[in-house]
């Protein structure tokens, strides 16, 4: 019922909360069908609801209107509808210029693009976050390394085929993936480590036991504390 009240006023529409639902909901959806779908289709798409709602409350207040005059007057004729259409027809340019354009201009757009940027801004932060939340590509060629020892396997080498594999598991860069393998197991490219990136590959290590911590696989935690041994200076 609030919601049909603040269609009837025009208010619903423009409602920041209302915008942002839709614009989401819409959004998502069509993401789900389109993977590349980019927000300024979905905006076009929230252009084209707006002035569907207009066209929507316009039509709702010629049928109240007709309902008034057919109550009071008692006479529900050809003409009279005839009129009714017409009355209702040129009615609606001065109500565009008066009320809908005006919304649009001064209350519908700049809220639409509050939301757009609202939205993509909480998206790159999700993102970000889940860059920050990954491992780095070192410490999941550490983490697969433990693996590799643990079981005997012995498949890692630096190559490229071992870095495109590892690309296909952890769907990360294989150059960056090409680069942490030929430090771990080139000594000549862990002996031009500067002081610098040998913190940055003691962060990988960590990153690496913290996971195999929580997983508790000791064998694994042992083969990269013997790994990591290779990279300390005398």
């Amino acid at each position: 019922m609030k919601q049909l009240k603040s269609f009837f006023t025009f208010d619903l529409p423009v409602e920041y909360s209302y915008i942002y639902s839709r614009f989401r909901k819409t959004h998502e959806g069509q993401r789900d069908i389109y993977a590349s779908w980019p927000a300024e289709a979905t905006r076009r798409h929230m252009i084209n609801e707006y002035w569907s709602n207009a066209l929507w409350h316009y039509s709702l207040l010629v049928v109240v209107a007709a309902v008034a005059v057919w109550f009071y007057n008692g006479q529900l004729n050809g003409m009279f509808m005839l009129v009714g259409v017409t009355l209702g027809i040129a009615a609606y340019l001065p109500l565009y210029f008066i009320l809908y354009r005006p919304i649009f201009t001064g209350e519908f757009l700049p809220k639409l693009e509050t939301v757009i940027a609202a939205y993509e801004g909480r998206e790159r932060a999700w993102l970000e976050k889940c860059k920050q939340d990954q491992l780095t590509n070192r410490a999941l060629v550490l983490f697969f390394y433990a693996f590799d020892k643990a079981s005997k396997a012995n498949f890692l080498t630096p190559s490229d085929k071992c870095a495109d594999l590892l690309h296909k598991i952890f769907g990360s860069s294989p150059d960056g993936i090409k680069k942490a393998l030929d430090l771990i197991f080139k000594k000549d490219k862990r002996a031009k480590l500067e002081h610098r990136h040998l913190v940055e590959v003691s962060k990988s290590f960590e990153e690496a036991y913290a996971i195999l911590e929580a997983m508790q696989f000791e064998e694994g935690i042992q083969r990269l504390k013997h790994l990591e041994q290779q990279f300390q200076r005398p």
